[in-house]
Formats: C-alpha cells, sequence, structure tokens
C-alpha cells in the first residue's frame, strides 16, 4: 500500500552517484543525460520524495510537473526565510 496520491516526476540530477537515486527510488530510470547530468523520470506516491529530493541539495532539480516544481520552490523559499 502506498499513501497519498501516485504521480510522474522528472528531475535532473548532478550529485555523485546516479545510481544511489536509482536504488532509493524503485521506479525511477534515467530518460536521458546531459554533461554531467542525469534527466530521471519516476512514478512516486506521497510526499516522501519532496523530503527525499530536497535532502540532495543542489545536486537536484525538478523538472515536471509544473505544480512539483513549484512545491519544490515555496518549500525552499520558507527554509530561506528561516536564516534571514
Amino acid at each position: 500500500m502506498w499513501p497519498g496520491k501516485s504521480r510522474r516526476i522528472r528531475f535532473e540530477f548532478s550529485g555523485s552517484s546516479v545510481q544511489a537515486i536509482l536504488d532509493r527510488i524503485p521506479t525511477a530510470r534515467v530518460i536521458d543525460r546531459i554533461g554531467n547530468k542525469s534527466i530521471i523520470e519516476a512514478e512516486v506516491y506521497g510526499d516522501g520524495i519532496k523530503m527525499f529530493l530536497l535532502s540532495q541539495g543542489a545536486g537536484v532539480k525538478v523538472l515536471e510537473p509544473a505544480e512539483f516544481v513549484e512545491e519544490k520552490k515555496a518549500e525552499i523559499q520558507m527554509m530561506g526565510y528561516l536564516y534571514s
């Protein structure tokens, strides 16, 4: 069983180990590589993915869907306010 809604996400990963991402997200697959960046697509459930991607710091940039991009931007902005 998976809590939360299902959604397909796409993100750019430029961290040191793309294999670690693929191991952590079972549905993830690399759909393209651009230089040192991997474009990854995955089917995910719930909001835990937000916390995981945020834990990867600047090594992750969410690309799709648009509402998920906005959720991540808002979370990062709220985090920034903690240090203002």
